[in-house]
Formats: C-alpha cells, sequence, structure tokens
C-alpha cells in the first residue's frame, strides 16, 4: 500500500530515533495485533523490552493523530511501527481484533469443523466479536458483557470484572478465559467453539492468580465472622399485636417467656427495625405479616405513632380487618380480639320532630332499625369500617372532612329540600322520608359531544380535534358544560310549585372517564377540549366512538363526520398480462364506486387494507371489497393478496386459477384459457407400489408415494411434510424405484443430502427396503468419484457439509432426482448449502421435513426456491407479500400457494395404528436447602421483575428476565445447576426421578431421561454409576452416535439413556424404549414433542408413557399452565397447532407472583392418553 500525504506527515514527525527504533520493532514483528478501518486503527505493540504498549491511530481533519499509553506518548516508536503494519497490510487490515495467527476466527472454526457455520453459530462469534473489540479499546469487561453470551450468566454488580491476571494479548486467549468462567460455573460453552478452546491450558496459566484471589476472599469473609456479634447474643424472638383504640392505635410486643403484651415506646420500634433489617428478629407468620404493614404504613406517613385523625391511619387498620389472619392480632384495652361485625351500617334522613323551623336530622342506622348511639371512627377504605370501643362495622360513605364520625346531624330545612339535598341523600346511600321522596321529580342528563376539526391552533400546518361537552335535560330546564375544572351549570330553571328535581349526572361523571381515555387538554379559548391529530388518529377516534355508552350523543362536522360513514365499496378484477405454456401472469385491478378519486387516491385506500386515507378535501374515507363469501374465500384460496396494487404481476400456475368461484373476477376469454390448460395437468397420478420395493406400506404412506408421484409426472418440485416417525424415508424410496423403473435407459443416479448424524439411516433403509438400488455413503471428500458414481451408483448419500465442499463436482453432474432430507437444514436461502443445492441439476427435487417452517415463513421460500424455483416469486417478492408480520392473511394466503406442492400428515391424521401415547405430570415439592435456595431467588426476582411497569420495559430487560427464569429453572432441577458447591445437596426431583427409575426396572423397562442442562445429566449419570446401574449418554459432544444408539437398542435388559434436549431431541429412532422422562420442561411444548416422538414412531409395538417433572408450586408448574393458557389453534402454514405468543407483562406478573403453600409430596396426575 503506497502512503499518500497524510500518512507520510504523520511518519515525518517522529524524531529521527523513534522513526528507527519503529522501523526495528516492525521489522521484527513487535506489532502483535492490529485492527480498524480507514478513520481509526487501534494497535498493540510488544517492544523488545517487553512493555506492553497500546496504540492508536485517529483520521482528524486531513491528518491521522496518533495516542499511546507510553511515556513517550505520540513520539512512541510503536506509533510509528503501528503506521508501518498499516501500510503493509493494506486493504488486508483487519476491521476487528479477530484474527489468530492472521486467519479470520470464523474461517479457523469452519476449518476445524469442516462446515460452514449455521446462522446461531455466526450470531454467537458476531457477539464474542463484539465483545473483544470493546476490551480492545477499554480493556474492561462486565457481567452485562458475558449475558449477551449465555443469558444464565448472574449479573452481580456493574464493576468491571476479573477474569485473568494479565489482559489476554488477541481474541483466542481472550475467548479460552471467557470459556474457563463459563464452565466453572457450570454452564458450558457451545460444543462448535470447542475447536479453539484448551481450557486445561487456560486452567494452568490461571492457578496461581485464582489461589492468590481466594486466599484473600477466604481472609475477608472470615475477618467479617471473627469481628462480628455473635446471632444468639442479639436475636430476639416473640410476637406481636396491635391495641386499638378509636382515638389511636399501639403497636404492643411480647418477648419468648413471657405473659404479656407492653405498649412498645418509639425507641423500642427503632431497636426492632435495626434487629430485623439484619435478621435478628424472629416471630410466627401472623406477627410477621403485621408487622411487614406496619412498616409499610411507618413508611407512608413518616412517623411511628398510629393516630386515627389521620386518613393514612385509618387506611391502614382498614387494611388490617381485612385480613381475616389478623383477626386474634387487633385487640382492645382488655387484649381481646375487636369483634368485626356483619351488620351494616346505613345513613337515614327524617324530618327532626323537635325543630320548630322544620330542620332535618341525618344519623346512623343499623340494618335492624337500631340507632347508632355515640360517635364512630371512620377507617377509609374500598369499603367504609366504622370503629367503635369493640366493634367494627361496614358503614356507608362519608362526606366528613374530619374521621370522627356523630351518631346524628342537624342539617337546615332549606339545604335538604333542594335539588341539591336530595342529590346529596341519594349519593350517600341515605334513606329518605316519604314526605320528601313524594316531592321529587327524576330527570335525566344526557351528554352532546360537538366534535369539529380546527386548523392552525398551534402552528400553520397543525390540525386538531375540537370537542365541546354539553349536558342537558330532556325539557333544557338544566344545561351544563364540561371545562379543565368540571362541569358547570349554566342555565337551571328554578320551579315555583314546591317540587324538586333531581338530576340523574351518572353520565356526566363517565363522560370525564371516556375524555380522558381520548387523552385531551382543555382550550380556553375555544372552551373545549382539544387533540392533536396524528396519523393514528382516525382508528383511535373511531374506536374511542364506538366505545361510548348510550346517552352520550355526538354531533360533528362534515371533516370529522366522514370517519363515521361507512367505507366506499370497490369491485376487485384480475388481468392476464402474460402466459407462458401452463403459467399466466396476473394482476389486481380495483374499481371504487361511488366516489370520485384519483388513482393514487385508490392506491392509497387499497394499500390501508380497510384503514382510513385523507383524500384532498380533508375527508376521511376507507374502503370494503364488494365481494360474496364465497369469492373472498376464492381470492384467498389462490394465495393473491387483494390489497395489492403495486403493478407487479403474480405468476401462478393454471391448476391455482381453476377455482370456478374466482370466475367473475376474470373475463371470459382468460378464463376459458385456465380452465383448458388446468384440465391438461395430471392431477390423479395413482401408480402401483413397485414390486421390488420390499416393505408393505400402509395407505396413508401409498398416498404419500402417489404426490411424490403426481409432482414429478407434472415436472413439479414439491415437500413431503409428515411428521416425525411416519416413515418419510421409505416413501422416498418407494419414489425413487418408481423414478428408475420409468425411465428410458439407463436411469442416472440419484443424490440424498442429509445431516451427518442420519447418513447411515439411509444406508440402513435402503438395504432393507430397496436392496437392489446400488448406494453409496460419502464419508469424505477424498471419496467422492464421479466416473465411478455414473457407472456403480444409483443413489449417493452425503451430508450438508460435503454438499458445500463438494459443490463444482456435483453441480456438473445430472441427477434423477435430489432429495433434501431434513431440509430445512437449508432455511437460511443465503447459506452456502441452500446456494449449492440450488445449482444440482436434476429432473426431480423433493425436500423432506417435519419443520419446513421453524422460526419464519421465509424458511418454506428457501425450500420451495430448491424445490420449485419461480412458485412463491423471487425473495423480494415473497418478502413483501407473505413476510411481514402485521398481515394477518399472510400465512393463510401462503398455504394457498403451496397446497399444490406440499403434503403434511401429522400421527393423529394418519397413523391410527400406532399405539397410544399417554402424558403424565408429576409432581414433586422441594424442601430444606433446595427450597430456602429457590425461596431466596425468587424474592430476589420479585423484588426486581414485578416493578417493571409495562412490555416496552419488559422488553429492555428481557435478558434479565430470562436469566431469572433460568435460575429458578435450574434451582428447581438441582442446587449444583447454579453453584457445584451444591453437588452432594439434595434435590426433590432427583429422588422423584429415581423413584420412577426404580419402579420401571423392577417392571423390566427401558426409559429415555431427557434434559436440556448437560450438568444436570452428569448428576443423573454419576448417581447411576453409584449405583451400578446400566445407562447410554448422548449429548452434543457425544462422538460415536450411532454406536450409542446401536447398544441401547440391541441390549435386552432395562436399560437409562440420557439424552440432552437439543443432542437427542431429533434424527433418531429409539423405539426399543417405551418410557420418557423429560426431567426439566422446555419453554416450547413442540421440542418436548419431538423428544416423546424418538420412540412413539413407526416400528413401536408397546404404549408409549411420558413422564413430565414439574415442581409444584414454582416457576415449572407456572410456565405449564401459561403454555396451556396461550395455546391456541392458529390457520398457518400447515393448518396445525403453534404456540406463538411471547411473554407479556402480564405473563410475567403471574410467573413470579407469591404462591401458596404446598400441600402434596409427589403426585402423579392429569393422565392423558392420545395418539399425536
Amino acid at each position: 500500500m503506497n502512503p499518500d500525504r497524510a500518512t507520510l506527515d504523520f511518519l515525518n514527525s517522529f524524531s529521527p530515533e523513534s522513526q528507527q527504533k519503529g522501523e526495528e520493532w516492525h521489522r521484527e514483528g513487535c506489532v502483535t495485533q492490529i485492527f480498524g478501518n480507514y478513520l481509526l486503527i487501534r494497535g498493540r505493540v510488544e517492544s523488545p523490552e517487553g512493555e506492553g504498549i497500546e496504540t492508536s491511530l485517529t483520521m482528524k481533519g486531513n491528518g491521522w493523530i496518533g495516542e499511546s499509553n507510553s511515556e513517550l506518548n505520540t513520539d512512541c516508536p510503536g506509533l510509528y511501527a503501528t503506521m508501518l503494519e498499516r501500510l503493509e497490510r493494506g486493504k488486508n487490515l483487519p476491521e476487528s481484533p479477530n484474527e489468530i495467527d492472521d486467519t479470520p476466527l470464523p474461517v479457523l472454526l469452519e476449518e476445524k469443523l469442516d462446515r460452514e457455520l449455521n446462522d446461531e453459530e455466526e450470531s454467537y462469534l458476531a457477539k464474542l466479536e463484539k465483545r473483544y473489540r470493546r476490551f480492545a479499546i477499554s480493556k474492561e469487561i462486565f457481567d452485562h458483557d458475558l449475558i449477551r453470551l449465555d443469558p444464565r450468566w448472574e449479573v452481580k454488580g456493574y464493576d468491571a470484572l476479573e477474569l485473568w491476571p494479565t489482559p489476554p494479548k488477541n481474541i483466542a486467549e481472550f475467548w479460552n478465559y471467557l470459556a474457563y468462567a463459563f464452565e466453572k460455573k457450570g454452564l458450558g460453552i457451545p460444543a462448535f467453539m470447542r475447536g479453539v478452546t484448551d481450557l486445561n491450558h487456560t486452567q494452568s496459566k490461571l492457578m496461581s492468580w485464582e489461589h492468590d484471589k481466594e486466599v484473600v476472599e477466604w481472609s475477608e469473609k472470615i475477618g467479617k465472622f471473627i469481628d462480628g456479634p455473635e446471632k444468639e447474643e442479639g436475636l430476639k424472638s416473640g410476637e406481636f399485636c396491635l391495641e386499638i383504640t378509636t382515638n389511636r392505635a399501639n403497636l404492643k410486643w411480647k418477648p419468648d417467656g413471657q405473659e404479656s403484651f407492653s405498649v412498645l415506646s418509639t425507641q423500642e420500634i427503632l431497636e426492632l427495625v435495626e434487629k430485623y433489617d439484619v435478621g435478628l428478629l424472629e416471630m410466627d407468620n401472623d406477627s410477621d405479616l403485621l408487622w411487614a404493614s406496619y412498616l409499610n404504613y411507618r413508611g407512608k406517613a413518616g412517623t411511628e405513632d398510629i393516630r386515627l385523625e389521620s386518613e393514612i391511619a385509618g387506611r391502614f387498620l382498614n387494611e388490617l380487618f381485612r385480613r381475616a389472619s389478623l383477626n386474634e392480632k387487633l385487640v382492645d384495652l382488655d387484649g381481646q380480639p375487636i369483634n368485626i361485625s356483619q351488620t351494616k351500617l346505613n345513613w337515614s334522613c327524617e324530618l327532626d320532630s323537635n325543630s320548630t323551623k322544620g330542620d332535618w336530622k341525618i344519623f346512623l342506622m343499623m340494618d335492624d332499625g337500631e340507632v347508632v348511639p355515640h360517635s364512630l371512627r371512620l377507617l377509609p377504605g374500598l369499603q367504609n369500617l366504622y370503629l367503635s370501643d369493640d366493634i367494627v362495622f361496614q358503614g356507608p360513605p362519608s362526606w366528613a372532612e374530619s374521621t370522627d364520625v356523630h351518631p346524628s346531624y342537624d342539617v337546615p330545612k332549606e339545604v335538604i329540600e333542594s335539588a341539591t339535598g336530595v342529590a346529596f341523600l341519594k349519593r350517600s346511600g341515605a334513606s329518605i322520608s316519604e314526605s320528601l321522596e313524594s316531592r321529587v321529580d327524576d330527570a335525566v342528563l344526557d351528554v352532546t359531544l360537538d366534535a369539529k376539526l380546527v386548523s392552525g391552533l398551534s402552528s400553520a400546518t397543525s390540525e386538531h380535534l375540537i370537542l365541546g361537552c354539553k349536558a342537558s335535560d330532556e325539557s333544557l330546564n338544566r344545561v351544563e358544560t364540561l371545562s379543565a375544572e368540571g362541569w358547570l351549570i349554566v342555565d337551571d330553571k328554578q320551579r315555583n310549585d314546591g317540587r324538586i328535581t333531581h338530576y340523574d349526572r351518572s353520565l356526566l361523571h363517565r363522560t370525564q372517564s371516556y375524555l380522558a381515555k381520548l387523552v385531551t387538554s382543555y382550550d380556553e379559548s375555544h372552551e373545549a377540549f382539544k387533540l392533536k391529530l396524528t396519523k393514528a388518529f382516525p382508528q383511535k377516534f373511531t374506536k374511542w366512538i364506538d366505545s361510548l355508552p348510550a346517552g352520550i350523543n355526538v354531533e360533528t362536522d362534515e371533516f370529522i363526520g366522514s370517519l363515521l360513514k361507512d367505507p366506499v365499496k370497490a369491485s376487485l378484477r384480475f388481468e392476464v398480462v402474460g402466459e407462458e405454456i401452463d403459467w399466466f401472469d396476473l394482476k389486481v385491478v380495483v374499481d371504487v364506486e361511488g366516489k370520485d378519486l384519483s388513482t393514487d387516491e385508490i392506491k392509497s385506500l387499497v394499500e390501508a387494507r380497510g384503514d382510513f386515507v385523507r383524500t384532498k378535501d380533508g375527508s376521511w374515507v376507507r374502503v370494503a371489497f364488494d365481494m360474496t363469501e364465497d369469492q373472498t374465500d376464492a381470492v384467498q384460496g389462490l394465495g393473491i393478496d387483494p390489497y395489492d396494487l403495486s403493478g407487479e404481476s403474480h405468476r401462478m400456475h393454471a391448476m391455482q386459477l381453476s377455482d370456478p368461484a374466482v370466475k367473475e373476477i376474470f373475463d371470459s376469454k382468460a378464463w376459458d384459457k385456465i380452465c383448458k390448460r388446468a384440465e391438461e395437468v395430471k392431477l390423479r397420478v395413482r401408480p402401483a407400489v413397485p414390486s421390488n420395493l420390499q416393505a408393505e406400506l400402509r395407505p396413508y404412506q401409498v398416498e404419500g408415494f402417489h404426490f411424490l408421484s403426481y409432482l414429478a409426472t407434472n415436472s413439479f418440485g414439491g415437500i413431503l411434510a409428515d411428521d416425525m416417525g411416519l416413515g418419510k424415508t421409505v416413501q422416498s424410496l418407494c419414489w425413487l424405484l418408481w423414478l428408475r423403473a420409468r425411465s428410458e435407459g439407463d436411469p442416472l443416479p440419484s443424490l440424498v443430502i442429509c445431516p451427518k448424524s442420519v447418513l447411515d439411516v439411509w444406508s440402513g433403509e435402503v438395504k432393507k427396503f430397496a436392496p437392489e438400488m446400488r448406494v453409496q455413503v460419502l464419508r469424505s471428500k477424498d471419496e467422492l468419484d464421479m466416473d465411478a458414481l455414473k457407472n456403480n451408483v444409483d443413489l449417493l448419500v452425503l451430508n450438508y457439509a460435503q454438499l458445500r465442499v463438494g459443490e463444482e463436482q456435483l453441480t456438473k453432474q445430472e441427477w434423477l432426482a435430489v432429495i433434501l432430507d431434513e431440509g430445512q437444514q437449508i432455511k437460511n436461502p443465503d447459506s452456502m448449502a441452500a446456494k449449492a443445492a440450488r445449482k444440482l441439476d436434476s429432473e426431480h427435487r423433493i425436500v423432506l421435513t417435519g419443520t419446513p417452517i421453524e422460526n419464519r415463513l421465509l424458511d418454506v421460500w428457501s425450500l420451495m426456491a430448491f424445490a420449485m424455483p419461480g412458485v412463491l416469486g423471487d425473495k423480494k417478492y415473497f418478502r413483501k407479500r407473505f413476510d411481514r408480520r402485521k398481515d394477518e392473511t399472510a400465512q393463510s394466503r401462503l398455504s394457498a400457494r403451496l397446497r399444490p406442492f406440499l403434503l403434511r400428515r401429522t400421527k393423529s391424521q394418519v397413523a391410527m395404528d400406532l399405539p397410544p401415547r399417554i402424558e403424565e405430570q408429576v409432581y414433586c415439592t422441594m424442601d430444606g436447602d433446595q427450597a430456602e435456595l429457590y425461596e431466596t431467588e425468587m424474592k430476589k426476582a420479585q423484588k426486581t421483575i414485578l416493578g417493571m411497569g409495562s412490555n416496552e420495559e419488559l422488553r429492555k430487560n428481557s435478558l434479565m428476565v430470562l436469566q431469572t427464569l433460568m435460575r429458578l429453572r435450574q434451582i428447581c432441577c438441582h442446587p449444583a445447576l447454579i453453584n457445584p458447591e451444591n453437588t452432594e445437596a439434595e434435590s426433590a426431583k432427583l429422588n422423584a426421578l429415581f423413584y420412577l427409575l426404580d419402579q420401571l426396572r423392577e417392571e423390566g423397562h427401558k426409559v429415555l431421561v431427557f434434559s436440556q442442562f448437560v450438568k444436570m445429566l452428569d448428576i443423573i449419570k454419576g448417581r447411576l454409576e453409584d449405583e451400578d446401574r446400566p445407562y447410554s449418554y448422548l449429548t452434543g459432544q457425544t462422538q460415536d452416535r450411532g454406536k450409542v444408539i446401536e447398544e441401547f437398542q440391541t441390549t435386552e435388559d432395562p436399560s437409562v439413556f440420557l439424552l440432552s434436549l437439543k443432542a437427542g431431541g431429533s434424527g433418531l429412532n429409539l423405539t426399543s424404549a417405551s418410557y420418557v422422562i423429560l426431567y426439566d420442561p422446555w419453554w416450547n411444548p413442540a421440542v418436548e414433542n419431538q423428544a416423546i416422538d424418538r420412540t412413539h414412531r413407526i416400528g413401536q409395538k408397546n404404549k408409549v408413557i411420558a413422564y413430565r417433572l414439574l415442581m409444584r408450586n414454582t416457576i415449572e408448574e407456572k410456565v405449564r399452565v401459561l403454555q396451556e393458557q396461550k395455546q391456541k389453534m392458529l390457520d398457518d402454514v400447515l393448518g396445525e397447532e403453534s404456540f406463538s405468543k411471547g411473554l407479556e407483562m402480564k405473563d410475567i406478573e403471574f410467573l413470579f407472583t407469591p404462591d401458596k403453600d404446598p400441600s402434596e409430596e409427589v403426585q402423579i396426575i392429569e393422565s392423558e392418553e392420545f395418539i399425536d
């Protein structure tokens, strides 16, 4: 790389001595790390004397600025050497410090794995590289960095972590330090990273440093322990009660060993608070509840005293009286529990017979008519309570400003015998004497909202909704308007006939609450409420209008009124703009009736999909298609979006368009052509099963063979998406034999591409069901001999990594058929495997998969881009029309497009001869240290998580929530999963597991035990070894999977197979076992079903029983409940059940709400027998 002017100026700025040293250091390779771009470069230089120098080159203006941590700073030879290294690297300068011996880390990993990294692995590596880039600059790493790599990492603080004695020099050393930290916490590391991981070497480097740290930590712990007080010396235990009078309440304490309670002084309360804060205060559960409630009151009131003149104190007592468990703790001056009466108090109003002025008396009366003789203390709350010396009553609303309530009040005649007085009596629930009631006429005030649009209120271009609110009775005797201060009477006609009008104002109060939902503000100039118009205003306003109750009327101007009109009608038709053999190019045309709209306005209307569009005259319009229900269903059935006015054409096959219900949408000539072409497609392809297939197919398997034959006959490709275990392999072999038999001359070889783990499955199935077919399983790329293939091989089987490596040779060969088994392996259309698969030259193509859609709809586009290129358009077309999250009809339209090319059957639909599957929930209850550990973790989680107030805040803290859930689930499994020191601790679930295993062993059964935690499998394995029980073990690190599986399948003795969910959840056939135990529940029920399907599949002769171990009254049980609540039928692409909702704040609140006390130890319940 030739130096530019800025670089030369920078190099010439150094002293001659630094230039000479810098050249020597560069020549000797002292620049150990460099990365960056044309604006910023970071480097590390190891001087010959061993000094580590961090360098930085920054482009500012037209020149380079250098900085280093050397004493020489800008004249440091290391800066000079860094610039020379930049010139030497040129375009090969890495953007991030992710190289090991000049080899990029992703490249090194792919070489060691002998395959391409998948999406998940690339994502993990990107996170690692980002962490290292930050570290290379700041030299620090934090908990929140590591939680990005593993959500289970516990966040303990915000200080930088100490993970190494000296900073790592490159990304390899950096990763090994992190891997060691993960392993030390029992979290493990991703299997694909093991090729660049050397934990033994890292441990040897850290041994002395960790030992010194441990000595310091233990010294501090022991010192604090020795210097601290003895717990027994400061421990206090006893119980609380609350002594209550009508004026105040006193907190009383009785220490253990004493017979009587004593009132606590302020100083004594403060001392107890100190004891409580450090865990030196013990009490019974009811005392604990009373004490906690008191501390809450103390925090709100700012005082230790409980004086009942205070409303806060009154509300505090109201809450206590409503807790049944505290009845014995709330006592009178004699120490007796205060009686909570079931009698309710009410107000009554009668003419005072002793008044010479004709005044009225309002007094409190019991249900039985007895008058309350003395004053009471109001304890306000949702249900008011009234306190006497030794009894508490439920009572009516109170209007008094004081909490001291007199038994009766004298009210002047002029007050009671008025509209206001009658309204007051009715509002307070008071009974009214017949003499007064007979003079009252009732009238209802209805509300009218005047809605109009006003421009220029806050700026020249602003628009506001102005909403005036008026209320009146039918005769307009009373008129009120709503302002910022509330409802104001603007006209009130007085009566002269001695009668009183009572106005029902309930709608007026409701109107204020409805206005609050619209979030308006008051505008003094218009004497009305206003709301600024936004893009979402039409939907928000019309939804609000629809929610208004009867009696609230709305009047509008022409602009706001347009929002309340019915949608305009539109008709739909298809134009054929091109055709080719069996394919037609269609364009959607929409005609809008009854309104003069421009082409752009029509397009905007249609694209709005029924939402409002603003027209040039300022009004709003929305559109609805004028189609019959059959026509609507038919258009959806075509897989075409009727709202698509992009002008782009949709390529459709004649057989997709031939539904008679859409005939009226085409012109007659185009329809005749479509029908003619559709008749030429051979739909009923029913060939006989080849005689050389050594298998008796079930009826649904014959149907699957006929589907594949139909695809081949019409030169289609497609997807066979049967449930796992239904025999997709044997259906495909039957199809291959049929293809070979119908070929003219010597048939071409066929190709099967599958995961490495099932290479031997294909080999075995061919030998078993199609022994005449010559099969070669490719073990290494060196075995690929294309000349020998043409003459000696009928079927070549290889894995996806070999497809990528052998792409050049494989794409030159013409194949009879190419089959992608577990085709979801190419779900990423940009992966090298997907690109290589699409380049293969074959007469026929099919994809086999039980999960054609794993994460997003684009997965199936990638599969069809291989099997039937063009049927779903290009990727851009597909993304725009089917892969949009907010498009609720996308899945059904995609299902319609796929229908001729995809066949999906579930076990419940077709394999009725399978033995039944029974699932049972096994509940167990933790105790001892495990329960204490769980309770501590749960309290910590509740304090943190239940404080979140919205879904948005939940999403921001999703990693922390997932980490917390993970830790709670791990404690349910075994305390050792969060702390290796707890290996010997008791686990209720582990005991329940071995209780089951003991019973099954005695009955002679084989068992599959699944867990997502490899560490948990190791704990189970250790106990099996201690008890000398036979077992098999399979995780992601297992090398010879085939041998392990074969040993388990062939042994006749009772045995246990320990499997990780990820490694053992798919691609395996373990029908020799008929019992499955899911040790820890998984978030996604589909993953659990896959695990159970390892044994519940074709070939199974026995009833399959699956036990799901759940810890009662824990997060596990609640997650299970949540799954069942959120499970619903979705009309998706495959037409099957889908658990698709994410966790929302209400779900989190449910998960972390405190549980009730457990009632049972171990119980098996909820047994359900089904075939699925």
